[in-house]
């Protein structure tokens, strides 16, 4: 079965899974919870048969997301209302689970509509449970924030499906290209081959036959003097035929990938210089597989349309784009540059340039010949308009880590953190909490950026608030998520190649002195140096079990760069890595067809005719025989060779 979502092979394991998972999770924490606060039959009855509900539909959640949480969010409110207290898992468990099921199968309009729905209907539903108006508005501003992270992230995950499918189209085009390359350079060494060693062994042939007939000194002589020049020109031929364009680049950087490319045409006798200007860099794969391509497809023109005319490779590396021009002189006769057939070939570098923001210019120059130009931008061609998803899960997780302190310091009356401050001083510290969450603005793009500001910020903070005021410690123990996010970004988000661990010992520093400070400030009275030692033990305490507690969020980190971000880096620095491979490839498979057969028979046949020329007429005469039966079993494994390589293509 599959939806306009994407839902394949439905049912599965976790159709069934999830359910059976959620129902024990809220029947075993409300179980807990009543141990506190009893709940007589009726409402045990009542959440049972409204957990069970819930659960059961959420097994149709990503064949009809709309439907089930249309059904959960009323099963849900009413058995909130009906069970008739808020100490119970009723709601905000199944339908965060069918709300981020709708979004990640069905689009934005879908998933903020849904998101509203389910957040106005629990934030009624457990309106009569509240105390007061202060409840009331906390307990909507707390299911605001929850269900707008949840609805981003669904949103997040149906974005990055929507890349993978993408990547994997363009990964099924490349194969395409690499068979459609393959296929072309076996048709041309065919051909090749034919006109090359077919040819000159068939001449070899009839001439040599010829003199054996004749038996006449002067025309052996002669025949075996062709003989051996025709098969030295064979070897040389077939030796340029299948040349191997340099060792493959393994890095696929530009800088390894462009060099053999020249270098190899340059051994076909096409004269190719390539200039590298400015600092080479690693470039974003699909900027290095468009400029690959590129050059490879002048190259392939310049060969065709300008045969022996000088070629121009040129990479210029500026601080926002990568520079690329091919250019080659007119051919040598009359300076005219060829019509390029149907275009098609300037039409795919154009789209590839395009693809990337960039630009790709093609024809005539002044003095003649041609030239393609193309600028490839490195970096974003500019900021988007608007936020996206990634966006409001960022502005929603920096609202949670100011909202989250500043409630519970100032708007839980006689439960409050901090207790009789002015309205002055809890604004001040409100603003403070919000300067300390805002560098999570920028979490995805500069990761240990954002790290380093935070814990700098939060370890100024737990050195004055240990000395100065205990409860501003209490506020930044609440405000701790924000060390949590901080370091999960490090994880999935730092750049390739840059070590992550480093994380779980920088987040644990505020902590460590807060929890030091603290210790320091309060020592036993009589023992002399309690404040250094207690110092160090709170260094070291709170070090390692903040630690502990930021190991599993990097670890989790972790696992989402390497399933999601990890596949879509390695998918494109695979089609940009092995670019030339397919040809290599054909090249190195019929170079080893030719090195048994072919290689091995004209090779005998120069040996032998320059024996026959070194000895005696009778020798010369034995040598002539040779060389015929040489000449022709080398052109009957060439025939061999070309007939399985037609029966391949």
């Amino acid at each position: 079965m599959r939806t306009d979502g994407g839902v394949q092979r439905w049912p599965s394991v976790a159709d069934f899974a999830v359910p059976a998972i959620t129902a024990a999770f809220q029947l075993g924490v409300t179980y807990l919870i009543a141990l506190e606060e009893p709940l007589d039959k009726r409402q045990w009855m009542v959440f049972n048969v409204a957990v069970a509900c819930s659960c059961v539909a959420l097994i149709w959640r990503r064949v009809a997301p709309v439907q089930v949480l249309a059904v959960v969010v009323l099963i849900n409110g009413i058995g909130q209302l009906a069970v008739g207290t808020g100490d119970t898992l009723v709601d905000g468990v199944t339908d965060a689970i069918a709300l981020y099921s709708l979004a990640v199968h069905r689009g934005p309009r879908h998933a903020m509509i849904g998101g509203f729905a389910a957040c106005a209907v629990v934030s009624l539903a457990s309106a009569p449970h509240l105390n007061g108006g202060t409840d009331l508005w906390l307990d909507t501003l707390a299911n605001v924030l929850f269900y707008v992270a949840i609805t981003a992230l669904g949103q997040i995950r149906r974005q990055r499906k929507a890349r993978r499918l993408e990547l994997t189209a363009r990964l099924a085009e490349a194969e395409q290209e690499r068979r459609a390359a393959a296929e072309a350079e076996r048709e041309r060494l065919a051909r090749d081959l034919h006109d090359v060693a077919g040819h000159h062994l068939s001449a070899v042939v009839v001439h040599s036959g010829a003199a054996a007939r004749l038996d006449d000194p002067e025309l052996t002589t002669g025949a075996l003097t062709v003989a051996a020049e025709t098969g030295r020109d064979v070897l040389k031929s077939l030796s340029k035929l299948v040349d191997v364009v340099g060792p493959e680049a393994g890095d696929g950087e530009l800088k390894s990938l462009l060099p053999p490319l020249c270098h190899g045409l340059t051994r076909l006798g096409i004269p190719v210089s390539l200039t590298v200007e400015g600092r080479p860099r690693k470039l974003p794969p699909e900027v290095t597989t468009a400029a690959y391509r590129i050059v490879q497809e002048s190259l392939t023109n310049a060969m065709r349309y300008a045969s022996g005319a000088p070629v121009r490779v040129e990479a210029r590396y500026t601080s926002a784009a990568l520079e690329v021009t091919v250019a080659n002189d007119p051919p040598g006769e009359d300076g005219a540059v060829p019509v390029l057939g149907t275009n098609r070939g300037i039409t795919g570098m154009r789209e590839r340039a395009a693809g990337l923001g960039g630009t790709l210019d093609a024809g005539p120059c002044p003095k003649g010949g041609w030239s393609v130009d193309a600028i490839l931008p490195t970096t974003p061609a500019g900021p988007r308009r608007g936020l996206d998803w990634p966006e409001v899960l960022d502005a929603t997780a920096i609202a949670f880590c100011v909202g989250a302190p500043a409630i519970l310091a100032f708007a839980l009356q006689e439960e409050s953190i901090v207790q009789g401050w002015s309205v002055g001083a809890m604004m001040l510290i409100t603003v403070a909490l919000f300067g300390r969450a805002l560098p999570l603005w920028w979490r995805r793009r500069n990761p240990y950026g954002t790290l380093i500001a935070l814990v700098v910020v939060d370890s100024i903070w737990a050195a004055v608030a240990a000395r100065l005021s205990e409860p501003l410690l209490g506020v930044l123990a609440v405000g701790f998520p924000a060390e949590l996010i901080a370091v999960y970004s490090v994880a999935c988000y730092a750049r390739k190649g840059r070590p992550t661990w480093p994380a779980v010992l920088i987040g644990p520093i505020p902590w460590a002195v807060a929890i030091g400070a603290a210790l320091a400030v309060d020592p036993e009275p009589d023992e002399p140096g309690a404040a250094v030692f207690a110092l160090m033990f709170g260094l070291v305490a709170g070090g390692m079990f903040s630690a502990l507690t930021l190991l599993p969020f990097w670890a989790w980190g972790k696992a989402v760069a390497a399933r999601s971000r990890g596949w879509e880096i390695n998918a494109l620095e695979t089609m940009a890595a092995r670019t030339g491979e397919a040809v290599l490839a054909e090249r190195h498979r019929i170079a080893m067809g030719l090195r048994g057969t072919v290689f091995d028979h004209t090779s005998r046949l120069v040996r032998a005719a320059e024996a026959g020329l070194a000895g005696t007429a009778a020798d010369a005469q034995a040598a002539l025989e040779v060389v015929t039966e040489q000449a022709r079993a080398a052109l009957v494994d060439m025939r061999e060779l070309l007939d399985a390589m037609e029966e391949q293509t």
